[in-house]
Formats: C-alpha cells, sequence, structure tokens
C-alpha cells in the first residue's frame, strides 16, 4: 500500500498492550515483556518465553483451569512477596521453570486440584506454602535447594494432598506438616537438612509416609510435641532413614511403625 509504513505484528502488540496494561492492572497478557508480568493476573493459560524478574509479586492466578507453563524459565524475585499465589482456584498446572528468591516460591489456599510439577525451587525462604483449604493438590517432581525455613509446608486444615518424587537438599527443613492431615508423603528424598528432614507437628494426623529417602540430616524424622497437642495417627512404612545425626527423634507413641530402614545412623532414635 503507497503512501502508509508497514508495521509489523510485533511492534502493534506492544504499542497496545502498553496502553491497555495502563487502563486495565488486572490484564492476562499472553505474549508481553517479562517484567510487565510481575504482580500480574492470570486469566489464561500462559507459556514464559523469557526469564521473569521482580521486586515484588510474581504471578497471581486468577481464574480455574489454568496452566502455566514455566518453559524452562526462572522467575526470580528481591527476596520477598509470593513468586505465583493461587488462592480459591481449582484445576490450575504450574510446571517446567525455577522459582528463587521470593518469600515464598508458591502459596496454596483454599485450593483443589493444583499440580505444581517439574520445578526447582532455590533459595526462597518458604519453598511452598499450603495453607488452610490446600485439598487434594499434587506436589510431584520438584526440588527444593537452600530454603532457610522449610521446603514444602502443609499447615492445618490442608488434606488429601499428594507430595510424591520431590527432591530436597540443603533446606532447614525439607517438609513440615503442621497440622495437616491424611495427606502423602512417597518416594521423596531428603537430604542435608540442618534442623530436619521431615517435621510432623501440631496434631497432624492419618498422613502416610512411604518410600521416603531421608538422609544425612540432622535429624531425619522429627515429631514435635507442642501445648496445642501431639502428632498420632500417622503411618510411616518403608522409609529409609540413613545416615542422619539422629534417624526418628520425638515422642512417637500412637503413630504406626512398618518396616522402615534404619542406616548408619550417628543414633537411630533419640528424645
Amino acid at each position: 500500500m503507497r503512501g502508509k509504513t508497514a508495521i509489523g505484528v510485533h511492534s502493534i502488540t506492544r504499542r497496545r498492550l502498553a496502553f491497555l496494561l495502563a487502563c486495565l492492572p488486572m490484564l492476562f497478557v499472553p505474549s508481553v515483556a517479562a517484567a510487565d508480568l510481575c504482580g500480574a493476573t492470570i486469566l489464561e493459560d500462559l507459556k514464559l518465553d523469557q526469564d521473569l524478574a521482580c521486586t515484588g509479586a510474581g504471578l497471581i492466578v486468577g481464574a480455574d483451569g489454568i496452566k502455566i507453563d514455566l518453559n524452562g524459565h526462572t522467575i526470580g524475585g528481591s527476596g520477598s512477596d509470593v513468586g505465583i499465589a493461587v488462592t480459591g482456584r481449582t484445576d490450575i498446572s504450574i510446571a517446567g521453570g525455577t522459582v528463587r528468591n521470593f518469600a515464598v516460591g508458591v502459596r496454596v489456599n483454599t485450593s483443589t486440584d493444583v499440580v505444581i510439577k517439574h520445578n526447582e525451587f532455590v533459595e526462597n525462604p518458604e519453598g511452598i506454602d499450603c495453607q488452610a483449604g490446600c485439598v487434594g493438590n499434587t506436589i510431584k517432581d520438584n526440588a527444593f535447594r537452600n530454603s532457610s525455613i522449610r521446603g514444602i509446608m502443609l499447615r492445618s486444615n490442608s488434606r488429601d494432598n499428594d507430595i510424591k518424587n520431590n527432591a530436597f537438599t540443603g533446606n532447614r527443613i525439607g517438609i513440615l506438616v503442621f497440622g495437616g492431615v491424611d495427606n502423602t508423603l512417597k518416594d521423596n528424598l531428603v537430604s542435608a537438612s540442618s534442623l530436619a528432614g521431615i517435621r510432623l507437628n501440631v496434631i497432624a494426623t492419618g498422613n502416610v509416609l512411604k518410600h521416603n529417602g531421608v538422609t544425612a540430616n540432622v535429624v531425619g524424622i522429627e515429631f514435635i510435641v507442642t501445648p496445642t497437642g501431639t502428632s498420632t495417627g500417622n503411618d510411616l512404612t518403608d522409609n529409609t532413614i540413613a545416615t542422619n545425626d539422629c534417624g526418628l527423634k520425638g515422642p512417637t507413641a500412637g503413630n504406626t511403625f512398618k518396616n522402615n530402614s534404619f542406616e548408619g545412623n550417628v543414633a537411630d532414635t533419640c528424645s
């Protein structure tokens, strides 16, 4: 066309996005500069095409049935806020990348059928925080490293979650079941925790710990007693508890132990 300048699709997209972002702060953008996604509420499937560096919040899941594909990229924070927040949602997938240096890597609150898989959580004080109403979710095939508080937290009123095939190394606590009920921890590898590999605390009950390898931690598996209660009714079966300073710590009465292997601990049990 004579008399007109041809404008590429990419140029049109960026100009239009600049206008829409100014008008609609809670907009989902499928293809946008990475920095523009920080703090955005995601309303449709998202696939990252580059790393995302945020000084505050990362992504906020704003609708059901969304797939967030990190596509091998990193969502990085500045040591505060939440990398990916899921509140009041169902049927969510978060997969395939790294979440680094947020106060919490992923926070799940009052949500079901959330699948978090094939990610690395690095240098977040808390990797995944499964809060009240975190029910029927799956956390699998992830790696958790250098969490200064814990890799995964299952709080009171979190239940029926599957935590499986994850690797934890160099965290303060690998997995903390803090009042969680009827969760399954299976086939996880938990090592080099500075406080405890797996800790059960405050009326955690009905949880199944099966086929986990808990090795080279200060404490392998720990049961805590507090003024508000003890952890009973949990089933520990076929776990390997090896080369820890203390294999099994705390009062374990009221829990079931079957076919667990203790190998090379400084002490297999301690109070």
